[in-house]
């Protein structure tokens, strides 16, 4: 799986949150780490280890307060999650 892969996992994630009703911080949290992912994957140099599981990490907490009441929008941070992983970050 390439970047363009996250990328649109990403842009998934993205169209999911615009139409979600959900508190500030959790949208705060969510936004923040898929724009950091971004920018990541926009360098042309690898991810660290620690950068990978940071990111990864950070989007799994995420998750952790509101999965039953946002199935979409935690398939599609699972969808990132994943696209994450089969690049090897």
């Amino acid at each position: 799986m390439d970047k363009n892969r996250v990328l649109e996992a990403l842009q998934t994630l993205r169209g999911e949150l615009t139409d979600a009703d959900l508190e500030p911080s959790s949208r705060a949290a969510l936004e923040q780490v898929t724009a950091e992912i971004e920018r990541k994957l926009a360098r042309d140099k690898p991810l660290a280890a620690e950068d990978s599981a940071s990111m990864s990490g950070r989007l799994q907490d995420a998750l952790l307060g509101f999965e039953t009441e946002h199935p979409q929008i935690t398939g599609a941070v699972n969808q990132v999650a994943a696209a994450l992983a089969n690049l090897g970050i």
